[in-house]
C-alpha cells in the first residue's frame, strides 16, 4: 500500500480529515478495535464481512487472520496497530 493510503490510519490525522467507510465496514473496525472476533460475530454485522475486511484493508487497516479451526470453520480476526 502506498503512503496516501497508510496515513489515514494514523490516530493523529483528524476524524474529518480521514476516508469515510461505508457503514458496515466501519461496524466491522469498531467491532475489531475492542478485540479479536470471529467470523461468525462479524456475519452478525455483514454478511459479505469477507468483503468489507477487503474494504477496510484497502482503506489503509491491517486485519489479519489470529486463527483458523478447519474443523469447525471458525476464523478469528485482529486488527493490528
Amino acid at each position: 500500500m502506498n503512503q496516501t493510503t497508510l496515513k489515514f490510519c494514523d490516530p493523529l490525522i483528524p476524524v474529518a480529515e480521514r476516508p469515510r467507510l461505508a457503514k458496515q465496514t466501519q461496524a466491522i473496525v469498531d467491532r475489531l478495535r475492542r478485540s479479536d472476533a470471529t467470523n461468525d460475530e462479524l456475519a452478525q454485522i455483514a454478511r459479505k464481512y469477507t468483503s468489507r475486511i477487503s474494504d477496510a484493508r484497502k482503506s489503509g487497516y491491517t486485519i489479519n487472520v489470529v486463527s483458523r479451526d478447519h474443523a469447525t470453520g471458525v476464523v478469528v480476526y485482529r486488527l493490528e496497530g
